[in-house]
């Protein structure tokens, strides 16, 4: 079956190998040997497709449970806020006493209604 294999497609078969052999990604590994990464991915799935290597052991994550949000305008008192949010955040919670929370990611479901109890 190896001679099937288009050239670009026993490169990426070669390159996973050896990501796998040093403990990388195979994103990693074609950022430190100056390759395309998405031609490897491209190819790699290519090649699990047809079945010639085995699906991935990773299991694909699951997206988390919606999160419905309400957007109001923020209190009077937001002269001493950040006009601006900071980089990475995703979400920021504004209370009318003026306490602001912001958050990296978007908080579990269950936090938020606490938050409003």
């Amino acid at each position: 079956m190896a001679s099937e294999l288009t050239a670009k497609q026993r490169a990426a078969m070669d390159a996973l190998q050896a990501a796998r052999a040093a403990g990388l990604g195979l994103s990693a590994y074609a950022k430190v040997h100056g390759l395309n990464a998405r031609q490897l991915h491209d190819s790699i799935v290519t090649l699990r497709r047809r079945g010639v290597l085995p699906p991935t052991d990773r299991p694909r994550r699951r997206k988390g449970a919606f999160v419905a949000v309400r957007v109001v305008k923020a209190p009077s008192s937001t002269a001493t806020m950040p006009s601006r949010p900071r980089a990475g955040m995703v979400c920021r919670l504004i209370h009318p006493s003026g306490v602001v929370i912001e958050c990296g990611e978007w908080p579990p479901a269950a936090w938020l209604l606490s938050l409003s109890a």
